[in-house]
């Protein structure tokens, strides 16, 4: 049962760091394609600045899901040997807490990736099209996915240097 969950925990967290890498990717190209040298027809640097940041938030989204079910999964993992008798290796129990802290604190910034990543989409309707708040908005978004996948390559680190010193 252990090694199922840890096995799920580094898939959760492997899945969160590469859809968040692609989220951060996607983001970047979504600022690029508003700027003058990716087109000189405004209306198609909207629409693919709108199909970028479209998939930039389907993988934000991917990545915030990931990370969540990592924590849960991390949250419970420590609940079940936190009681054990690790008075050898108490190291190991905290290498664990600090990859589900990370876990947490990737799934709050990539929350709120999230949320500048959909204004930024909102801001590319035609009703709204407001290209500086959707350039400004989307480089928030990419800063915070940026520091979403951080911490979820920290509790990667962490993690595995749990499983070794077990």
């Amino acid at each position: 049962m252990l090694q199922q969950l840890k096995k799920s925990i580094i898939l959760a967290d492997i899945l969160s760091f590469t859809f968040g890498f692609l989220g951060v990717t996607f983001g970047i190209l979504s600022v690029l394609a508003l700027e003058p040298f990716w087109s000189m027809d405004s209306t198609v640097r909207d629409h693919q600045s709108f199909a970028l940041t479209a998939t930039t938030i389907c993988c934000d989204f991917l990545s915030v899901l990931s990370a969540m079910i990592a924590y849960y999964y991390g949250v419970k993992l420590y609940k079940i040997t936190k009681n054990e008798d690790r008075c050898d290796k108490p190291e190991v129990l905290k290498c664990e807490r600090y990859s589900f802290c990370c876990d947490f604190w990737s799934f709050i910034f990539g929350i709120v990736g999230l949320i500048f990543g959909i204004t930024s989409f909102i801001t590319l309707f035609p009703g709204f099209l407001n290209e500086y708040t959707s350039w400004w908005t989307t480089i928030t978004s990419v800063c915070f996915d940026s520091v979403s996948c951080a911490f979820v390559g920290v509790a990667i680190g962490y993690f595995c240097k749990g499983i070794k010193l077990s």
